[in-house]
């Protein structure tokens, strides 16, 4: 039964949390478990979980079926009849075919109704008496993409039995337990995914260094001040950033080592970025704090990279190198008192970013979807002093706003430019991947911009499954960055359509993507954790995305390249709201017809239409389906079950009648 799933786990996440043991057959041991087991006993009221739908993924199973379930619409406010079913991948609330209201039609194109396990925040159970004392069993469902589900299962029962397929299943908080695993493995055993169609090789560090004009096996070339080391082979000097990193030419690994030694985590400076010959090798550097507390400890080693760093190939001889310190100013100082640091080094002209940390970015989230869930056709609402409050445009402003001094001092000046926040994973990937999107041109396109978040986020240690909650329930470390970062993207590509290859349908995709746990690409939390434990036994997103058929959704007809550098406008008058992502769960996103992702995916064998008075397959795109998946024929409309209104309990208790407005 699902508990005994849930339990198992548990009993395999010491892996996940120790860095030891086999993922893959941890996981391979869980879906044997979860294969035999009989999710439900024939008698439950949830019934047997043998059912099938038309767009299943192929790996996907249905564990657990509620029969009979309500779901709560708030405008209108109606109840709306149907059956849950809760699979390894998601819970899928459906409507008897026919009996979805016209004006709630929208739900069902958007996929309201289906909640990929990984996207579910917090579930909450509840029971409630009505006033003839009977009870009333409440799921409550808040979801990582602004979505709130209010479910009425008609059992306790049945309650019980979602929230153990959503802790199995959801957060068993061991990434090798999660679908990825369980997809890839039914992917490669179709061969519906082509071997030469590989995303895990998109990012190519030799050669991505090498186009910059960086000394590498690939291109040598000796007149350049930088080379690229595989000082960090192992992963010893610095766990959580590449196995390949480009350095100054002039520090030896003994000195590396020192350096490294020095900064918070072990991350040391080094580059995301250099403009090549042209721009006399001036170059983006990213780093963590120092740790030289409030004593003032000091690293000579750490001052000569910094300076060699400034020095470059001789351009910056004659200026300060600008260091921007994403924080603000007052929290790194409450960091030195605590150990870290900043530099405080001659020749060094430090800026603070003035970009507050996960903490209020999280809050800022959560404002804007206050915001959001506030507003109300037809009414006046408080939209402006709700969307100023979070400060969500504030932080977009501050990222953006640093963005501007690293392009300007880079191309106009042609110096370098080191930035870092505390830990270097979180604000700083933000900007270097900005800066990089505005000064090279490769980096707008598709391959490129995938490239970029690869390289960037992936290789350089953002901590997507702590950020994200993947496999496990969301902490304090719980904040949406990548998404801060998408909307920061979204902001630079409404400036300059033209220069972008790709359209913001592509933005929305990865918003989508990087908490469903379908794919291994966001999984991880470092490169090295993700070579050895997420790589061999799953499949990378960019292998979906690059495929031709895939990438003419998302390509922009209007792109028009060029070599031009981006200057992107900071002022918040010029930004624009991403109603893509922030209406798409709303009904004003329905009125306003913003564009909504093109189907994307491994496809599957078609499924045959669903029969007349058979359940609507109100979920994600026909995309890598189980081949000979039924569909819901038989589950008819007229069902004594599903036809049945509420129990006279709660009909008793002023209850409406099943979709039906208030």
């Amino acid at each position: 039964d699902l508990p005994s799933i849930a339990a198992a786990a548990a009993s395999h996440s010491a892996a996940s949390r120790g860095g030891g043991g086999d993922w893959s057959a941890g996981a391979q041991g869980f879906a044997a478990l979860a294969g035999r087991a009989q999710p439900l006993p024939a008698q439950s009221a949830a019934g047997n979980a043998t059912a099938n739908f038309d767009d299943m993924l192929m790996g996907e199973k249905v564990h657990v079926v509620v029969k009979s379930c309500f779901l709560l619409v708030a405008n209108p406010l109606c109840e709306l009849r149907g059956r849950l079913l809760a699979t390894n991948y998601r819970l899928k609330f459906q409507t008897p075919r026919g009996t979805l209201r016209d004006e709630l039609q929208w739900m069902r194109e958007v996929n309201y109704f289906d909640v990929p396990m990984g996207m579910i925040e917090d579930v909450k159970q509840e029971t409630v008496s009505t006033v003839t004392g009977a009870p009333e069993y409440r799921l409550k469902i808040a979801t990582k993409d602004l979505r709130t589900l209010v479910l009425l299962p008609s059992t306790d029962m049945d309650c019980a039995m979602v929230v153990d397929a959503v802790a199995a299943f959801g957060v068993p908080r061991n990434p090798a337990l999660l679908f990825a695993f369980r997809h890839a493995e039914a992917v490669w055993a179709n061969k519906a995914m082509p071997s030469e169609n590989n995303g895990w090789h998109i990012y190519n560090p030799a050669q991505e260094y090498a186009r910059m004009g960086i000394d590498t096996d690939v291109a040598p070339n000796p007149e350049s001040p930088w080379r690229l080391s595989q000082v960090n082979a192992d992963y010893s000097l610095c766990a959580t950033y590449p196995f390949k990193l480009a350095l100054p030419r002039r520090m030896s690994d003994a000195e590396l080592r020192i350096v490294a030694g020095f900064r918070k985590r072990g991350r040391l400076p080094a580059m995301s970025w250099c403009g090549g010959r042209e721009l006399s090798y001036a170059s983006l550097w990213r780093c963590s704090q120092t740790t030289e507390g409030l004593m003032g400890q000091k690293c000579r080693e750490d001052e000569k990279m910094v300076e060699l760093i400034r020095l470059g190939a001789g351009s910056g001889a004659d200026r300060d190198l600008l260091v921007i310190d994403l924080r603000p100013w007052k929290a790194a100082w409450a960091n030195k008192a605590g150990g870290g640091g900043f530099e405080g080094y001659p020749r060094c002209n430090l800026v603070f970013g003035e970009i507050d940390n996960i903490h209020c970015v999280r809050d800022a989230w959560r404002g804007m979807t206050a915001a959001v869930a506030g507003v109300v056709d037809g009414e006046v609402g408080t939209w402006f002093k709700d969307v100023a409050a979070s400060c969500w445009y504030d932080y977009i402003g501050a990222i953006l706003n640093s963005t501007l001094k690293v392009v300007k001092e880079i191309h106009n000046q042609r110096c370098s430019v080191m930035v870092h926040c505390s830990d270097g994973w979180d604000r700083t990937a933000q900007l270097t991947s900005l800066a990089m999107l505005c000064l090279d041109p490769a980096y707008r396109t598709q391959a490129g911009l995938l490239t970029l978040v690869q390289k960037e986020w992936c290789s350089f240690g953002h901590r997507f499954r702590t950020r994200m909650a993947l496999g496990e329930p969301p902490t304090g470390e719980y904040c949406p960055v990548f998404i801060q970062w998408l909307e920061c993207v979204y902001q630079v590509v409404r400036q300059a359509p033209e220069e972008f290859e790709y359209s913001p349908a592509i933005l929305l995709r990865l918003a989508n993507e990087v908490a469903t746990n379908r794919f291994g690409t966001f999984l991880c939390d470092s490169e090295g954790e993700r070579h050895e434990k997420v790589m061999p036994f799953s499949i990378s997103l960019w292998s979906v995305l690059l495929r031709p058929e895939d990438k003419a959704t998302w390509r922009n007809e209007s792109y028009r390249p060029s070599q031009k550098v981006i200057v992107p406008n900071i002022c918040q008058a010029g930004y624009v709201v991403w109603e893509e992502y922030w209406w798409r769960y709303h009904p004003r996103g329905q009125h306003s017809k913003v564009s909504r992702p093109a189907p994307f995916g491994l496809a599957g064998p078609q499924a045959a239409a669903p029969a007349p008075g058979s359940f609507s397959a109100s979920a994600s795109p026909s995309d890598c389906r189980t081949p000979g998946a039924a569909v819901d024929a038989e589950f008819p409309s007229d069902s004594p079950v599903l036809g049945a209104p509420r129990p006279a309990a709660a009909a008793e208790d002023g209850a409406r009648p099943p979709d039906e407005p208030a």
